[in-house]
């Protein structure tokens, strides 16, 4: 496909994803009422409870997700004993009906022990959300697949490893992930998960096609709709840091591998909506020293590395920050963008021999 071919597609599948989702829709005052409705061990009070008042699919399906996100908390510890893996569970049936039954029958246990202990694994967000819709008459279905969290998972597919829903609402198809929506564990120095911190995200309530599957990718293609996406583009997309991925559009590079050459200029222009003073450049050849000294519980400013830093110079016009870099060593196989002394985005190079 032929990159200006590519762009007219792109646009087509944005525009019709754009002309399906509600527009100014003010939710503050269902989301204040949904706070504050508490669960009294009946999920089918809860949810009548959590929607009489509207008459709207969307307005009950927001309902439900606020009253989720706000109400459930991830579980860090049961995610590190899965060893960072979540697969949906398998049973052992002779029939096809023996095997709905079974289905069912794990569901509402694990449905209950949500509701119960106030938390659960991705699996759990997104069983509680598909049952909650369907009692009140929303089309929800449960969804697994890929998901890319990690800068090194750029050419890559990442780990098939989460769940979320699509909902149908007037013949639509929404997207939503109640578990990345509700707030994220902080890590060790080991890499496991520690806490939760509640956080809402609005970023993954209606996500539009385009947006999720920057780190989303059903293991189930049919999911994907009025959208060209495929597992090629979503295996190279960039790596994007989830504390930015709501406020930064890219416009270029257009893929997350580059193919390029020594001497090579690489132009990137992307649209950021948060303020930013400096931005660096790393690769695998060449690397800005650490500025921060962490430890287990503070972090501190390296003054002696800070006046060691390299920073580049851009353009920022309208929120459109644009610069470039010059591919200047055969080694190089990387680039990593840095706002601030932070990683933001991570590029994959691929040299011509």
């Amino acid at each position: 496909m032929s990159k200006k071919n590519y762009l007219i597609l792109l646009l087509i599948s944005f525009l019709s994803y754009s002309q399906d989702t509600p527009i100014n829709y003010d939710f503050k005052k269902i989301d204040e009422i949904s706070r504050k409705i508490e669960y009294n061990n009946d999920i089918n009070a809860l949810t009548l409870k959590l929607t009489e008042n509207y008459t709207t699919q969307l307005e009950k399906t927001r309902a439900i997700f606020i009253w989720i996100t706000d109400n459930i908390k991830y579980d860090c510890k049961r995610f590190n004993k899965l060893q960072k893996r979540y697969n949906p569970k398998v049973f052992k049936c002779k029939t096809k009906e023996e095997c709905e039954l079974k289905k069912s029958e794990y569901e509402n246990q694990q449905i209950l022990k949500t509701l119960n202990k106030k938390k659960g694994i991705c699996g759990d967000y997104a069983m509680l959300f598909e049952r909650m819709c369907s009692i009140v008459g929303v089309k929800c279905y449960y969804i697994n697949g890929y998901t890319k969290t990690e800068a090194y998972q750029v050419g890559k597919m990442g780990l098939l490893d989460h769940a979320w829903n699509v909902v149908v609402i007037d013949d639509k198809y929404y997207y939503f992930d109640a578990t990345w929506a509700s707030g994220g564990c902080s890590k060790n120095e080991k890499g496991k998960l520690k806490k939760f911190h509640k956080n809402f995200n609005e970023y993954f309530w209606m996500t539009p096609i385009d947006k999720l599957s920057r780190n989303h990718f059903p293991k189930d293609t049919t999911w994907i709709k009025n959208s060209i996406y495929t597992k090629k583009l979503f295996k190279n997309n960039p790596y994007i840091h989830n504390s930015i991925i709501s406020k930064i559009e890219i416009s270029l590079p257009e893929t997350g591998v580059i193919n390029a050459q020594v001497g090579d200029t690489i132009k990137f222009m992307f649209k950021y909506k948060n303020k930013v003073d400096k931005i660096q450049i790393n690769t695998n050849a060449t690397r800005n020293p650490k500025v921060w000294i962490e430890t287990k519980n503070t972090r501190e400013l390296n003054v002696t590395a800070l006046k060691k830093q390299k920073y580049i110079t851009y353009v920022n016009t309208n929120e459109t920050i644009s610069f470039y870099y010059v591919v200047e060593k055969k080694t190089i196989n990387f680039i990593e963008i840095l706002f601030d002394y932070e990683l933001a985005l991570k590029y994959r190079i691929k040299l011509a021999n």
